[in-house]
């Protein structure tokens, strides 16, 4: 047997106890969660989750609890099971691991997640199929973990749905625009375990998406479109109004115009609030996080967004679309180069990348 899918169904069995168990009593769980990372010195994510665990531990009023509390009760045990092993070990454990190997032979970096912009009435460009391979390819590497941002609303399709279901052990971020859900499209939603539906935050329909993903028992995230940084920052009143989705992910996106100085002032923001644990949701600062992450996984804050048309939005280089695109003739031509480090991860020979 192959010994990947030995250590799946271990953590699979562990998992879904530990879930279990942490909807009784998760002060206990999380104990025993900081004493088993100990034996993991040399994790690269023990510092990050060691630092939550910790404080959330210290802080009897930490508004984490309440998140706990809300996620195991409202919300299938086994989507919050292979959601957490998709990201947790087949994305930031083996594939991370395969990603640093792969990055080795090819001599260039490679990011843990990919973000591509999709237009479904579009023909061209990022297709679905064209979708479908670069993920068969980004497998290979070790790449695991996907953003799909949904540019615009589009009547129920099975294709996406074939996509996910063609990818188990992969992790899909989707990112749907203003659109109202049919509850054929929400039972989709909630039977696909490996996706994430991210709301539109700011669109009219999202509060009603909510509610009828919660009925369901699904996981969702909602997002927040930014161009300033709120005044009401200081008091976090601006933030209350997300109390009401229930959810246990804000995502924070910078609009196409805003100024670099002001995503760093919100990635800064986020980070700090996630550390202090200020809301019963996490925060995620969609490009800054990401840009964390790999930084972790790496040591170099390697990052791909594919517009819907096929051309690179980010990094930024004057590559033109292929008729018969492949990800590796993308990462090559975009990502810096890098050589060994003599430890286990790529050293790069370019600047850093400045998003």
């Amino acid at each position: 047997m192959n010994p990947n899918h030995i250590t799946t169904a271990m953590i699979d069995n562990i998992a879904e106890h530990k879930i279990s168990e942490m909807a009784k009593n998760p002060k206990k769980v999380l104990k025993e969660l900081l004493h088993f990372s100990a034996y993991f010195s040399n994790a690269r994510f023990k510092v990050p989750i060691s630092s939550i665990i910790q404080y959330l531990l210290l802080n009897e009023d930490s508004q984490y609890y309440t998140l706990i509390r809300h996620l195991l009760t409202n919300t299938s045990h086994s989507a919050i099971k292979n959601l957490g092993i998709n990201i947790g070990y087949n994305s930031w454990t083996k594939g991370a691991q395969t990603i640093r190997e792969t990055s080795q032979k090819t001599g260039y970096c490679i990011p843990w997640i990919l973000i591509f912009n999709w237009n479904p009435a579009s023909s061209c460009g990022l297709t679905i199929d064209v979708i479908e391979q670069f993920i068969q390819d980004a497998n290979q590497m070790g790449i695991y973990s996907f953003c799909i941002r949904q540019e615009t609303s589009h009547p129920i399709s099975g294709e996406i749905f074939n996509l996910f279901s063609n990818h188990p052990d992969s992790t899909f971020f989707w990112f749907l625009p203003n659109q109202l859900l049919a509850p054929a499209y929400l039972n989709m939603i909630r039977s696909s375990e490996n996706v994430l539906a991210i709301l539109n935050g700011d669109g009219s329909f999202c509060q009603q998406n909510a509610s009828g993903l919660s009925d369901r028992n699904s996981l969702y995230g909602i997002s927040y479109s930014y161009d300033s940084f709120p005044e009401s920052q200081t008091n976090d009143s601006w933030l209350t109004y997300y109390d009401s989705y229930h959810s246990p992910l804000i995502v924070m996106t910078p609009d196409n115009s805003c100024d670099i100085q002001i995503q760093k002032q919100m990635a800064s923001y986020v980070h700090e609030s996630r550390l202090k644990q200020r809301y019963p949701y996490l925060l995620w600062d969609l490009y800054s996080d990401i840009r964390r992450i790999s930084q972790i996984i790496t040591g170099e804050d390697c990052c791909m967004e594919i517009a819907s048309d096929g051309h690179l939005i980010y990094p930024k280089v004057n590559a033109p679309f292929q008729t018969q695109p492949r990800l590796n003739w993308y990462l090559a031509a975009s990502m810096p180069s890098i050589i060994s480090s003599g430890y286990d991860q790529p050293v790069n020979l370019h600047n850093k990348l400045a998003f």
